[in-house]
């Protein structure tokens, strides 16, 4: 009998869908009937939120920058889609909502950030290329450092976003974005050379979706008391939200096929198109003023809608990208 250990089985697609569901399901619950959950500090949301992100982070190669360059059309691919093609959506989108502009930042901030975390599952069960996804995924999340923040004020230059009060916001990006890529690219570099820290960080990896789960519900349970009427404007976002998850599909598959890429890596750049990074926007979302409550509530639906969307895109994207096989290269 080998004294090595097996590697840790990640979810499963299904699993993944069940298990984000109920997490928010679950704090949306608590949040209507226990109207006293508005009381936990922000900074507890903070630091859950941290945590999760540390542990969604785990699986992303942050130490190894430079493997995405190794595949420049892939990687081109999925910047055209998630940098130009998907912003210029998201422009579209936003207008719907300009006179509210809680929902409008909220819609933003969910729908500009590119996913690296849960989609890995999704990706996998499709037959999709997922080394190569998680391989830009440290580029996606440097660029989107400048991206979002930038996007967002291009978007709403009418709105004067610029007026308010931004006090909270370094500190929450600090604690709650920068330091859990810091520990966890630190921890990464050390796994090189010491390979039980390596195992640890895979069997880690493998609880990214309760995290998610946990922060989104947790999120969900102490602001859906808080936002009180405003939370009914929700209905109006979600149908976008929706859209966006629609349209991207085969938009990705069409830059991907416009790029000459394999099966499995059109595949990948669908998917990617599709995944959003709500986790990782979270902290800003708190960090917004009093009267602003709902962004962070845009964002666990925006999750909620985008997991039943990969679900289905593992149902549709490897039927569309088989029937279309004799345009694609082959892998």
């Amino acid at each position: 009998m080998s004294g090595a250990s097996a590697p840790p089985r990640s979810l499963s697609a299904a699993a993944t869908i069940v298990i984000m569901l109920v997490g928010i399901g679950a704090g949306s619950v608590v949040g209507v009937l226990v109207p006293a959950a508005a009381g936990v500090p922000d900074g507890v949301l903070l630091a859950v939120i941290a945590v999760a992100i540390g542990i969604t982070l785990l699986d992303v190669p942050l130490a190894s920058f430079g493997r995405a360059v190794l595949d420049r059309r892939f990687l081109g691919a999925v910047l055209l889609l998630n940098l130009v093609v998907s912003p210029l959506l998201v422009y579209v989108i936003s207008r719907v909502v300009v006179t509210d502009p809680d929902l409008q930042a909220g819609l933003l901030l969910m729908l500009l950030a590119p996913g690296v975390g849960l989609v890995a599952a999704f990706v996998r069960r499709a037959g999709g290329a997922v080394e190569s996804l998680l391989s830009v995924a440290p580029v996606l999340l440097v660029l989107q450092i400048i991206t979002v923040p930038g996007f967002m004020l291009l978007f709403t230059l009418g709105e004067n976003f610029l007026s308010l009060d931004g006090s909270r916001l370094p500190l929450a990006v600090l604690a709650g974005i920068i330091a859990p890529a810091a520990v966890v690219t630190t921890l990464q570099l050390v796994g090189v050379r010491r390979p039980r820290i390596a195992a640890g960080l895979r069997r880690g990896a493998t609880f990214t979706a309760p995290a998610t789960a946990l922060a989104a519900g947790l999120v969900a349970a102490v602001l859906i008391p808080r936002a009180g009427e405003r939370l009914a404007l929700l209905e109006a976002v979600a149908p976008l939200l929706g859209v966006y998850v629609i349209v991207l599909a085969p938009v990705g598959i069409l830059v991907a096929t416009a790029f000459g890429l394999p099966l499995s890596q059109v595949r990948s750049v669908a998917f990617s198109g599709g995944a959003r990074n709500g986790l990782l926007v979270l902290p800003i979302a708190l960090a917004f003023p009093e009267g602003f409550t709902v962004v962070a509530l845009v964002i666990v639906l925006g999750m909620a809608i985008e997991i039943i969307g990969l679900g289905i895109y593992g149902l549709v994207v490897p039927s569309v990208t088989a029937q279309s096989r004799s345009v694609l290269t082959p892998d």
